[in-house]
Parts: C-alpha cells; structure tokens; sequence
C-alpha cells in the first residue's frame, strides 16, 4: 500500500492520535495577536505589514491586536493544537484599517519564511489581485505551506479560499470540535464548526462567536496536528487526509 493510499483511508479517530501540534510553525495572519492567549509560559513571535506608499514590508513587531479578532482565531488554534508554535502576522494598520496589498505581502512573507500551516481567516474580492493570489497560492503548495482560508460568511466567492489549491474552509453548526465536512465539487470544501464557538477574550476571559473566521482555524490546526506526525506531507496530501475523515457533506 502506497503512503498516498494510506492518506486515503485517514480518520478522525486518527487525527486526534496525532501529536498535538509539535513541531508545527503556525502563521496567524489577521489583527494581530496578544500575547497572553498564549499564557506565561509560551513566547509569541509577532511581525507585522508597514505599507509606505506603494511598498509594504514585513517586520518584527510587539504582539498585540488591533481588533480582537486575530486572538479569538488563534485561540482556537491553541485548543486544537497546543504544541505548535503559533506565529501573528498582523495586516492592519493601528487604525484597524487593512488592504489587498498587505494582504498580498502577507502571503509573499508566510511562504518565504515556509511556515507549515498558515490561518486566513479573510480575504478579498479585489480582481486585480487575482493573479497575484492565484500565483502565490500556488507557490504556497509548491514549497509545502499549508494554506488554509475561510470564506465569505455572506455566501459571497472571496479569495484566496476559492482557490482550489488550498483548503478553503466554511462554517457549520457542530457541538464536536472535531467535526470536520468535506463537499466535493465545491471550491470551499471544508466545513468546521463555526457557530457558538467559545474562544478567548480580552482580559482573559471566554466569550461566544460565529462565523467561518472561526470555523477556518479549526482545520489549520488539524493541517498542523497532520505535520506534526508526518513532518513531510506536503499540501495535497494533507488535503487527501483530511478529506478522507471528513463527514461528506
């Protein structure tokens, strides 16, 4: 039996024998990060987009997050996957105001640092930008970064999830954490629990929220749990895996 054919016969009981993340570099691209969703005992590295005119760049910046958003996302990163090592890559800028071209950089910084796993929970509907995601998704999958994006939650085809070389992620109602649906034939395939998702909030607390923002990182921290098992997996096979324990839908 060949290893693709053992991806093939992949199940959620395997997946949650799998290490909890070790080893995984995980980029969080979105608001930025706060560094106690971490707790005391983990150091975050944070960067973040500067766009100057035209130029944007990518630089080491304090953690911290413009909107709230990013932390609830990484949150539940953390949950999934504890061991993994979780990255912020903020976009915004200190008015919580981002763009197609920082998103753009973004994507170009992840797949040049080659992280594992990499959770957008945006996008855009930007044409223009097309052919640059389109292209940098596909570098993406040539140099073994896994990209995984939620998509609209209006319904609405945003990129880069409806780019079939990644795992474009949607939310549906699901008590398990682990509930995982596949729908073949569809641009976004992946369907994760995204409704009344308890995750982190500022201060320290918990809070309840809905969307396929958070639906998207459940399956990033599944591709990383797969890394951490099988360090040399490459795109496709983490999506043959994962499409395998998928519930079809």
């Amino acid at each position: 039996m060949s290893a693709l054919d053992d991806l093939r016969r992949f199940t959620i009981a395997d997946l949650k024998a799998c290490p909890p993340g070790t080893g995984a570099r995980v980029a969080v691209v979105d608001t930025g990060v706060d560094a106690d969703v971490l707790g005391p005992s983990a150091a975050l590295r944070s960067f973040a987009v500067a766009t100057s005119g035209l130029l944007s760049t990518v630089a080491r910046a304090p953690p911290g997050d413009i909107g709230h958003h990013g932390s609830s996302v990484a949150s539940i990163v953390r949950a999934l996957a504890p061991e993994a090592e979780l990255h912020s890559v903020r976009l915004v800028d200190a008015l919580g105001r981002g763009s197609a071209a920082a998103l753009r950089t973004a994507l170009e910084f992840c797949v040049r640092e080659r992280y594992d796993v990499v959770n957008l929970s945006l996008g855009t509907r930007r044409r223009e930008l097309l052919l640059d995601v389109y292209d940098l998704v596909d570098r993406a999958a040539m140099e073994g970064v896994v990209l995984v994006a939620a998509t609209d939650d209006a319904g609405t085809p945003d990129y880069p999830a409806a780019c079939a070389a990644l795992l474009g992620v949607d939310r549906a109602s699901a008590e398990d954490p682990y509930f995982l649906g596949f729908r073949g034939g569809h641009r976004v395939a992946f369907l994760a629990r995204g409704v009344d998702v308890e995750v982190w909030a500022r201060g320290g607390g918990r809070a309840r929220v809905s969307g396929s923002s958070y639906a998207c990182p459940h399956v990033a921290a599944f591709a990383a749990r797969l890394k951490a098992a099988r360090a040399g997996l490459h795109p496709f096979e983490i999506k043959t895996a994962l499409s395998a324990a998928a519930t079809p839908a």
